[in-house]
């Protein structure tokens, strides 16, 4: 039975992607900050082969403990999801020097640290997914997401490295980006938008959706899928990839 590992398991694509590879028959371990959250997780997965590891993934302690929790109980990990937030908005004016040093400590630190305790046991056990949640701002900026872009485009240059240092193990390093999903995150955005713009939030979801080729936000889920098939055997060949879940938005990127 494979063992996975997901990240920001507590909602959103997180605990999509969490329910979704424990459905396919993985033993998986939770983690997120709040123990209540993956409590409610472990319960609706039904409790059989899902354990929960409540944590700070930016403390270097807690991912050293998350790793070696999971390799000592069952002597593998063979699918590493990390999956955290971005830094907040703010344009390159309104940052500080200290502001880029937190955004990297907050998820650029932590993926790479994560992949790098996980490789070696993957690598004796020649199989092994790495997945990086990041997201389309990593390809493309945005007004007001410098760090974000920062953050994501250098996620995704680090994975393409490892990706082939890996290769040859059979194991594989991809990053997922999501679009407009209907998330949390989906939710604040629209109420920003709805605020700020002076819209009823009809209005503002329209203007979000104008972007989108499909004309509406992804699920949670539909990235799940995505994850689910490259944490897979069937995805073995397939790796140093950035692939987009946004519904078309970014097609010619």
């Amino acid at each position: 039975m494979r063992v996975a590992v997901v990240l920001g398991a507590g909602q959103g694509i997180g605990r999509a992607t969490a329910l979704h590879l424990h459905a396919k028959g993985h033993v998986t371990i939770l983690s997120a900050r709040s123990e209540n959250t993956l409590k409610e997780v472990v319960e609706e997965a039904g409790g059989q082969n899902i354990h929960a590891c409540a944590g700070d993934i930016t403390s270097p302690a807690f991912r050293t403990e998350l790793t070696a929790y999971a390799e000592r109980r069952f002597g593998r990990i063979d699918v590493l999801v990390n999956n955290a937030p971005g830094p907040a908005p703010g344009s390159f004016d309104s940052i500080e020097a200290a502001d880029v040093t937190s955004a990297m400590e907050q998820k650029l630190v932590p993926y790479l640290d994560l992949i790098k305790s996980v490789a070696p046991v993957m690598v004796r056990n020649e199989f092994g997914r790495i997945i990086n949640i990041v997201g389309n701002i990593g390809k493309e900026p945005a007004p007001s997401m410098f760090l974000s872009g920062l953050v994501n485009a250098a996620v995704s240059n680090a994975c393409k490295y490892l990706a082939g240092q890996y290769a040859r193990h059979n194991v594989t390093v991809n990053c997922v980006h999501p679009g407009t999903i209907r998330t949390q995150r989906y939710d604040r955005a629209v109420e920003h938008l709805s605020r700020t713009g002076g819209l009823t939030r009809s209005a503002a979801q329209d203007r979000l959706h104008r972007t989108i080729p499909m004309a509406r936000p992804g699920t949670a889920e539909e990235v799940a899928a995505l994850i689910g098939f490259l944490a897979s055997e069937e995805a073995s060949y397939l790796t140093g990839q950035q692939i987009s879940v946004d519904g078309g938005q970014l097609a010619c990127v």
